[in-house]
């Protein structure tokens, strides 16, 4: 009878951490990269993609483009790193511009000082040029992923918590 509270407390965080492992990052085989979703207006979402070691995703043709909508879905708007500096647009990544997929009439300013671009604008993965605040999610981008996925650190935690309870059984203490 004292195991159940255990296995209950160690189902119960399992069962917690197993809901994060859906938002693992995604490898993308063609372009070599990982992408995950970052959150917060246009700034923080850089920031956040930043952390990753990356920026706000830069798209540079159809295939990517099309990628990005089956895996991250095309009914919410999502930051992209396009931004107008100077009059003209541009990837945070420093990449060319070689590839637009902007929605008809975009972009086009509207009189609201949008410098910045999200994705799924009146269609799937079609670009708006957009308020830096108007929305509060973005995909990243980076090539190496630095952090452990979730389905591993859920692995590890069970591995030492199973090491931990058979040497509590056997009376192990190797201090």
């Amino acid at each position: 009878m004292k195991r159940l509270p255990v296995l209950l407390i160690t189902l119960s965080i399992l069962f917690v951490f197993s809901s994060y492992a859906s938002a693992a990052p995604i490898f993308n085989d063609t372009t070599g990269h990982w992408y995950d979703t970052v959150y917060g207006e246009w700034n923080m979402a850089e920031t956040n993609a930043e952390a990753l070691g990356g920026n706000l995703v830069t798209i540079n043709d159809a295939t990517e483009q099309d990628w990005l909508i089956r895996n991250f879905g095309s009914d919410r708007y999502y930051w992209i790193g396009l931004t107008k500096v100077e009059d003209r647009w541009g990837w945070l990544s420093g990449d060319p511009l070689t590839y637009v997929n902007w929605a008809p009439g975009q972009p086009d300013n509207g009189g609201h000082g949008e410098y910045v671009a999200v994705m799924n604008y009146n269609g799937a993965g079609r670009w708006n040029d957009y308020c830096s605040n108007c929305t509060d999610i973005g995909i990243a981008e980076w090539k190496t992923n630095p952090v452990p996925e979730p389905a591993t650190l859920i692995l590890m935690g069970a591995g030492l918590t199973a090491l931990a309870a058979w040497r509590m059984r056997h009376g192990l203490n190797f201090e």
